[in-house]
């Protein structure tokens, strides 16, 4: 089955079985050790990453195992014969030395126990055993194939027959356990219809209209990012026209092909078949800068021909200091057919070392930016947060009556811009001993620093003040039960989530009295609660129950872990800020952090120090605009 096409969203779909499973050995009488599904590419076209693999331990635990899957007349009845059962997984848990979820299988139907024993002993006495394994039923979240979340394991059955011949530890598909019509469809169907019909019980309540735009923004962004044959600007008013809405993929794919052929109308000379061939060449210090992007461990960089030994001939090559003096010696410059100036090591080093220095800065996902509002500013003036609202209904307009004025009210909340940064310096000391490792380094960290700085300001808000965060413009802090009915103190369970979801529903509109109709669509939890809010959403059936209630909450929300919290307890709800900005962060002079030089060796650093100094600098200023589309459990 070929893998699905980079072009298609986020898709939610009933995968093929899997087959990266095995059975290990018999541990107690009818327990197994088994392989339950391996990270790694399938056979059926998709990719499972050992982080969703991760998540999905819980997902696995108490999973029924069938013998062999599902038949023709299982999926027209909708579900499976208690005839078919073998067992249930328990003791699931992550491998990382085999990259694998193993867990142990509790057979209670006596033949097959008896079955599995003898095939263990036959296997362990080196005697030829049948193919058989483990292949999981599932349905997986991916984006081109590559799976980040198993959002539902329907089960884990013990396959006789494999499809195609393999090692134990490698046990294959079964043969004949989907329909022959359903194969081509379970792999090409979108969003949440490619759940099929077998499965009925799985219909929870959910926010249907925020799935649609999630899953709608994930098009755009995967559509938007393949769009190579558009400038910038085509792509960004595409962007703009459809950020932040559901819409249909054929409508997205129009305005595409609308915006190509307006950009083919207006291109000047179009070009007639291939057109002349074109090679491309580098001079002298472009080879030097690629040069310096390996040496320097620039992500991806690319090998050039000859390499360099070290900083100290990078330096030499391009100020012709051979004496390590701190002049700029232009005889001495190695590099022929370019302009070399005072400058041009320092610029050679700055460009390689900012490479470095973003992508450690980029390479870390930053949890922030789903619950947060961002905007770019003109100035470093205070920033000022406007929330406004309260329009209620409008009145009826009697025929030749004038319009009444209607009341409204507005409030701001501010935020100063803070400077963040700092320095490195290279001596000459430094580039005479040819350090390397330690320049490799300073970026790295220099942009792990700047991404825990700006986690840390967003994180702080829900901390500061013993929980209760920053104090607001009505004189209250944040997170007031009295006064803002944001703060609850009940630990994370699916009643308490239900309760957060009625009191920020309930937020008043100012000056109206109106409900204000939004819920949360994030939950933010310290490291010692993901498990418990991975089981609330993306349980189908209520946890803890035993009379398989749905879960009106299944997949409601997603959940973010915040590195900085350490309170085991405390968590919190953020609305989608495109409905009410809420945590607000606001930039100047760019998103990432910029990178300066200090080289001129007759003043400065230079100077007084024979160091060259790459100064880090950071503009940020983060905030809060509202306080209804946040909610805080601070936990007694």
């Amino acid at each position: 089955m070929d893998r699905p096409h980079p072009d298609a969203p986020l898709e939610t779909l009933r995968a093929v079985t899997v087959a990266e499973a095995a059975i290990q050995r018999e541990t107690h009488p009818h327990v197994f050790r088994v392989t339950l599904i391996q990270a790694g590419p399938s056979r059926n076209g998709f990719t499972y990453t050992p982080e969703a693999l991760q998540e999905a331990v819980p997902l696995f635990e108490g999973a029924t195992a069938f013998v062999d899957h599902a038949g023709p007349s299982d999926l027209r009845r909708g579900t499976r014969s208690v005839r078919d059962v073998a067992g249930a997984y328990g003791q699931v848990a992550w491998d990382p030395q085999n990259a694998a979820l193993v867990g142990d299988l509790h057979v209670i139907h006596e033949e097959t126990a008896a079955f599995l024993t003898a095939y263990v002993r036959a296997r362990e006495a080196g005697e030829p055993v049948p193919n058989i394994g483990i292949s999981a039923d599932l349905t997986v979240a991916h984006r081109e194939g590559i799976v980040h979340r198993i959002v539902q394991v329907h089960s884990a059955d013990v396959v006789f027959g494999p499809a195609a011949g393999g090692t134990i530890l490698h046990a294959l598909e079964a043969k004949g356990h989907i329909p022959p019509q359903s194969q081509e469809e379970v792999l090409t169907m979108k969003d949440t219809k490619a759940l099929t019909p077998a499965q009925p019980q799985e219909s929870p309540i959910l926010d249907v209209e925020s799935i649609q735009r999630a899953v709608a923004q994930d098009l755009l962004r995967a559509r938007l990012a393949l769009a190579h044959d558009l400038p910038p600007a085509a792509r960004d008013e595409v962007r703009r026209q459809f950020e932040g809405r559901a819409f249909a993929p054929e409508e997205l794919d129009q305005a595409l092909a609308h915006m190509r052929r307006l950009v083919a109308d207006l291109a000047p000379n179009p070009v007639q078949g291939h057109g002349p061939a074109v090679q491309v060449t580098m001079n002298p210090l472009d080879r030097i800068q690629r040069a310096a992007d390996v040496l320097f461990g620039v992500p991806g960089a690319q090998p050039t021909a000859p390499r360099l030994t070290g900083i100290r001939e990078l330096y030499i090559t391009l100020t012709g200091d051979v004496g390590l003096t701190g002049r700029f010696n232009p005889e001495g410059v190695r590099v022929s057919e370019a302009a070399v100036t005072t400058s041009t090591f320092a610029d050679v080093v700055k460009n390689a070392l900012n490479k470095v220095l973003l992508a450690a800065y980029n390479v870390r996902p930053r949890w922030w930016e789903p619950i947060a509002w961002q905007e770019d500013f003109q100035s470093l003036n205070t920033v000022t947060w406007i929330k406004t609202g309260g329009i209620g209904d409008l009145p009826t307009v009697a025929e030749g009556d004038a319009y009444t004025e209607l009341s409204w009210s507005d409030a701001a909340e501010t935020t100063s811009f803070v400077k963040k940064g700092g320095y490195i310096g290279i001596t000459l000391e430094a580039i005479d001993r040819d350090d390397v490792s330690a320049l490799r380094r300073a970026p790295r960290e220099l942009g792990n620093a700047a991404w825990r700085t700006l986690s840390g300001l967003v994180a702080a808000i829900f901390t500061q003040n013993s929980g209760q965060g920053p104090q607001m413009a009505d004189g209250y802090y944040l997170f007031d039960a009295t006064h803002h009915g944001n703060l609850r103190t009940a630990a994370l369970s699916l009643d308490e989530w239900s309760n957060v979801v009625t009191a920020m529903w309930e937020q008043q509109e100012p000056t109206s009295g109106k409900p204000l109709g939004i819920r949360p669509r994030y939950c933010l939890v310290p490291i010692e609660l993901e498990k418990t809010a991975l089981t609330i959403f993306g349980s189908p059936n209520a946890p803890g129950t035993g009379d398989n209630d749905i879960n009106p909450y299944y997949r409601a929300a997603s959940v973010i872990t915040v590195p900085e919290w350490t309170d085991a307890n405390d968590w919190a709800a953020v609305a989608d800020p495109n409905d009410c900005p809420g945590i607000c962060i606001g930039y100047r002079y760019g998103r990432e952090p910029e990178l300066f030089v200090a080289d001129q060796p007759l003043v400065g650093s230079m100077f007084t120090n024979d160091e060259i100094r790459l100064k880090v600098r950071f503009y940020l200023a983060v905030g809060v605009a509202d306080y209804r589309p946040l909610h805080k459990n601070n936990v007694a």
